[in-house]
């Protein structure tokens, strides 16, 4: 069930946020509860356990693969266009 909000944001920022989704091919309350969902979402997942509480197989990978920084982006993924880049 879908309700009605009504924010205070800056109208510049509100500009560019009606730009961004318009490019997107979505509109303002799709993208705004699409982001509320992510950031609603990240609060129930697991948390990340210590090293030492996982299993010795999974032990055993851990450090096996290593990237530069600069490649991975602030969601821990490599950037599709850095991989596509190497290919």
């Amino acid at each position: 069930m879908n309700q009605n909000v009504t924010l205070s944001i800056n109208s510049n920022v509100l500009q560019q946020a009606s730009d961004y989704a318009r490019s997107k091919g979505t509109d303002l309350s799709e993208l705004v509860e699409n982001l509320l969902k992510q950031v609603t979402g990240s609060k129930q997942k697991e948390k990340i356990r210590p090293v030492s509480e996982l299993d010795p197989r999974v032990q055993r990978l851990v450090g096996v693969v290593r990237l530069d920084e600069k490649e991975v982006g602030l969601d821990g993924e490599i950037s599709r266009t850095e991989h596509l880049e190497r290919e």
